[in-house]
């Protein structure tokens, strides 16, 4: 049957991700009690600041490596150039995304405060580097990559339970989100050369690892914007408001992601290597293709509308009364998985998947005007309204990328598709 094994990947990898956030869901919340919204600020705060650095070290490769891989998989020397000047060019922006570290927690004062979690937390930024999910998902190999940090979690994480006791161990907590990205990423490079995807490492040049990253830096500019109101968001209310603001929206951010991510990044992972072939050999089967894939997001994200908003209350009894007041929050955010879901599947996969260099230009775009949006209504919204202003912008930013998604998709995926071709497939079309 075709198509059978990335359905198998899909289920295979959200069993995975189960395992991958039951850890977190429990983990989270227990923190989010047991450190008191304050001291849950700290790391709420840190974590936004160091989903930057990632953002700043994967440059985009995670989708433009991927793609690269996903071609040349048969071509073990090309292989091995891209893997070689991927990574070097991965080790010069860690240098980089240090160096903003120091100059955030020292050079700011309002931020002094978070000095010590940002440090410890920064670990993270240095195992991601040499995580290699772009090699392994090129490869079609993203199944060892999720075992992996799945066990790292299940073995890791339960930590919490041991060495945070009170809201004065906010930096063991800290240090135990590391060291998952730590335990993971040793694991990972020890698969690496026992499978010997790469045979050799390959010098690379100055003019290589520069293509690298021009290829990768449309990809990096609309990470840069996108990552304005997933993670800039948090840093404005910081600024504006208080650690226990930031708590209250960074608790109820965390939950959402992890459910809606649950269902999205494994769809994404598993089919953007097939759409990225596809886009060679049978576009119109590809662009079906997508479109199941939106349906089955579309029912998987409204699932999660009806449990946030509707039954938000019994996580809210748990967490206590530091988080009493964050009922219309959790409603907010019931909406954006919607969102998320479906302009993540159009963006990455219609996009970047089955475009060129013009679609990865307009996916760009998408982030410059969504970025824009971002800032200006939370400059608008979060100094009044703290965490809910927050989650209002968030919710209008997260729209609005849906929207012109769903435009540029209409306009440049499907319109040279037949009604039989969408209905039956290319291959099945009716005579």
């Amino acid at each position: 049957m075709k198509g059978n094994r990335e359905i198998k990947d899909v289920v295979y990898l959200m069993a995975l991700q189960g395992l991958n956030y039951v850890a977190p869901l429990i983990v989270f919340p227990y923190l989010m009690k047991v450190l008191g919204a304050e001291k849950f600020g700290y790391i709420g705060f840190s974590l936004s600041v160091t989903q930057y650095l990632m953002l700043i070290v994967d440059f985009g490769f995670n989708l433009t490596a991927t793609k690269k891989i996903a071609i040349a998989k048969n071509n073990q020397e090309e292989l091995n150039e891209i893997f070689s000047a991927t990574l070097f060019a991965k080790l010069v922006l860690l240098i980089i995304s240090f160096i903003i570290l120091l100059i955030v927690a020292f050079a700011i004062p309002r931020f002094a405060v978070y000095s010590s979690t940002m440090m410890i937390m920064f670990l993270m930024v240095i195992a991601n580097t040499f995580s290699f999910v772009w090699l392994f998902q090129g490869l079609g190999k993203i199944r060892q990559v999720s075992i992996i940090n799945g066990i790292s979690k299940l073995l890791i994480l339960p930590l919490t339970f041991v060495l945070v006791r009170s809201a004065d161990d906010f930096l063991f907590a800290a240090l135990i989100q590391s060291m998952v990205y730590i335990f993971g990423s040793l694991i990972v490079v020890g698969v690496l050369v026992k499978q010997k995807f790469i045979t050799k490492w390959i010098k690379s040049t100055k003019e290589k690892v520069l293509r690298e990253i021009k290829d990768a830096f449309p990809i990096f500019l609309s990470s840069v914007a996108t990552s304005v109101y997933v993670s800039l968001f948090v840093v404005l209310l910081a600024y504006f408001s208080t650690p226990d603001e930031v708590g209250k929206y960074a608790a109820v951010e965390k939950i959402m992601r992890s459910v809606c991510y649950f269902i999205f990044i494994p769809i994404s992972q598993v089919f953007y290597p097939k759409v990225s072939s596809m886009a060679f050999n049978n576009r119109s089967e590809a662009v079906i293709l997508i479109r199941k894939l939106l349906i089955v997001v579309a029912v998987g994200m409204a699932s999660i509308f009806v449990g946030m908003y509707f039954f938000s209350g019994i996580l809210i009894d748990f967490l206590g009364d530091d988080y009493r007041d964050t009922k219309m929050i959790f409603r907010i955010m019931a909406i954006i998985p919607l969102f998320i879901g479906m302009g993540g599947i159009l963006g990455q996969l219609g996009l970047l998947g089955l475009g060129g260099d013009l679609e990865k230009k307009k996916f760009q775009n998408v982030y410059f005007i969504a970025g824009g949006v971002a800032v200006v209504s939370t400059f608008l919204l979060t100094p009044r309204f703290h965490a809910i202003g927050a989650s209002v912008s968030l919710l209008i930013t997260e729209f609005v990328v849906f929207l012109f998604m769903a435009l540029i998709s209409k306009k440049y995926l499907f319109k040279n598709l037949s009604h039989n071709e969408l209905l039956y497939g290319a291959s099945k079309s009716p005579k």
